[in-house]
């Protein structure tokens, strides 16, 4: 019997332990390995880094940043990035913003190339790598931010001669494994429908003349040497748009930043209006006459597979300032991710969609809709595409209540210039009829993007005629003012915070900007305790502040009677109702 009971005991000791040992686990395991031990002179090797999360903590992505002390015999090439959930961004005061961030696991590999220590002849390996440094990252649970981290990174390996590249390792982790394979088809899938509807514009059509010669004739050649010849053609232009989105997402591996600044936004938004204009004819964009007739006299010369590849080359360069509307949105797109493979992917997708009607002219005319009225409509349909792109890269400049009133706008423009809203007769026609319908669609929509604005800015003061900015009810406090509080017979309120604390500034937007809790507060001495300031060391301590928000309340004798979370101070009502029964 007391054996039983004493393994019992055991047990529920070991329990205990497992337990606690839980409750205090580190919310964030941060290792680094290396994909080789060793690498080839001007080899590819990567940098992986494990971020292991714990319970509820979500990792930021925009706070992920590596910093080298030592980089020698290598250079850095860019980072691949697993996918992240999308969460609201607590540091943003746009109702509706959200942020990236990691919860469970993550992976960051950082991509690296050996430029140095090449072996001296007779020596089987030359310098060694050292990769000295570290990485910073910050992040939240669903109630608490933990202050910014650093974690040392230090690393060291050969250069061999005759080493296997890790190349193509760092290549997986930035394609199908950051996205996965769905999310890889559907970007390609929306490429290529993009380049069919490419394809029903005015833009295409003058390049089938031209893909006519390149062939040569039906007379000389079979209906499947045509149709093989016209695909030689195609991929001609896919491999010129394709080497474009190559060179793009180069270059956005390392200014992806840039894209969050009103210097370049602004540039690009201006650029998509002016694209606009060119598809409603205000302007005319062209290649220069000189690269076309260079095509047009090619393309009567040529005959072999190689020519025709050379033609489609250059049919791809001749047409894409007529395309470059809908080119540019890809484009962006692609330099935002930074990922060279499924740029060059993604492209290539899309200039197959665009030849689908050029394949179909190589094979037979007569098998094309004939050019008309229909291909200018959907050309100024891409044209207020066009006008709400640019209101969608001002969106981070303008804010989101212009954003959705803009797209408003340029829906029911679109709807009024498109024949939407023409009146129907009896004679009217199923075109015509369908118009009418996606015209009320189009205004049913944008009634409820201006209808949402109504309501947020309702629920945000953004409507009222009173101003809604409440000074705040706290001061910044230091030890020797809370030592004043506590012996002013007055109850304390203590708000430990942090700059980089999300939650706090949800908070002092929300709770301590309410009215009703400034006026009960002015009978208590209400202080902001920066937990980043050394000097406020011994007051975090003093109250165990694990982490910031922590809001800690003490009645007129100074004695502590809560000690409250997020969670417990969001709910304003509750939070007055609790502030009343202090003494």
């Amino acid at each position: 019997m007391l054996r039983s009971a004493a393994i019992l005991l055991l047990i529920a000791v070991g329990a205990a332990f497992a337990a606690a040992e839980e409750d205090f686990a580190p919310p964030f395991e941060v290792t680094s390995k290396l994909s080789s031990a060793e690498v080839p002179p001007g080899g590819q090797f990567a940098l992986t880094v494990r971020f292991v999360l714990g319970k509820d903590v979500h990792l930021y992505k925009d706070k992920i940043k590596f910093q080298w002390a030592t980089l020698a015999g290598a250079k850095e090439e860019g980072i691949a990035w697993p996918k992240a959930a999308t969460i609201p961004d607590l540091n943003s005061d746009q109702p509706g913003a959200t942020t990236e961030a990691y919860e469970g696991s993550a992976d960051i590999v950082v991509r690296l190339r050996a430029t140095g220590g090449v072996p001296r002849a007779g020596e089987r390996s030359g310098e060694p790598i050292v990769l000295k440094g570290t990485v910073a990252y910050q992040g939240c649970t669903n109630t608490m931010c933990f202050r910014p981290m650093k974690t040392a990174i230090e690393h060291e390996l050969k250069i061999v001669a005759g080493a296997a590249s890790a190349a193509p390792v760092a290549a997986a982790t930035d394609g199908g494994e950051r996205l996965g394979w769905a999310g890889i088809l559907k970007h390609l899938a929306a490429a290529l429908v993009a380049g069919l509807l490419i394809s029903l514009t005015p833009c295409v059509y003058p390049m089938i003349p031209i893909t006519m010669a390149v062939i040569g004739g039906r007379g000389q050649r079979s209906r499947g040497q045509a149709i093989l010849l016209s695909m030689v053609y195609v991929l001609g232009i896919a491999l010129t748009y394709s080497a474009l989105g190559v060179l793009v997402a180069s270059l956005g591996a390392s200014v992806r930043l840039a894209f969050q600044s009103p210097y370049l936004l602004v540039p690009i938004a201006a650029a998509f209006v002016l694209l606009a204009l060119s598809m409603f004819d205000v302007v005319t964009i062209q290649a220069p006459g000189s690269l076309g007739g260079l095509r047009e006299r090619l393309a009567g010369k040529t005959r072999g597979v190689a020519g025709v590849l050379l033609i489609g080359v250059l049919s791809g360069l001749v047409a894409g300032p007529c395309v470059a509307a809908p080119l540019l949105g890809m484009l962006v797109d692609i330099a935002r991710e930074g990922d060279r493979v499924l740029g060059a992917l993604r492209m290539f997708a899309l200039a197959w969609g665009m030849g689908v009607l050029l394949i179909v002219a190589g094979a037979s005319t007569g098998l094309l809709p004939k050019a008309g009225a229909w291909t200018v409509w959907v050309k100024k349909l891409f044209g207020f595409v066009l006008l709400w792109a640019a209101v969608y890269f001002l969106r981070p400049v303008t804010g989101e209540t212009a954003y959705w009133l803009g797209s408003a706008a340029v829906v029911l423009a679109g709807a009024v210039f498109l024949g939407g809203m023409d009146a129907l007769t009896a004679e009217s026609g199923f075109a015509e009829r369908t118009k009418r319908f996606l015209g009320w669609v189009a205004v049913f929509a944008a009634g409820a993007m201006m209808l949402m604005v109504l309501q947020a800015g309702a629920s945000h003061g953004l409507l009222r005629n009173v101003p809604q900015v409440q000074a705040s009810p706290l001061v910044q406090g230091d030890p020797r003012e809370v030592e004043l509080a506590l012996r002013s017979g007055r109850p304390v309120l203590l708000d430990f915070t942090a700059e980089w604390c999300g939650y706090c500034k949800v908070l002092d937007r929300t709770t301590f900007s309410d009215p009703r809790i400034a006026a009960e507060l002015e009978r208590f001495r209400a202080f902001a305790i920066d937990v980043d300031d050394h000097k406020n060391a011994e007051l975090v301590k003093r109250y165990d502040v694990p982490g910031p928000p922590l809001i800690v309340i003490l009645d007129s004798q100074g004695k502590v009677v809560h000690k409250l979370g997020y969670d417990a101070v969001r709910n304003t009502g509750e939070f007055l109702d609790l502030l009343k029964k202090i003494p």
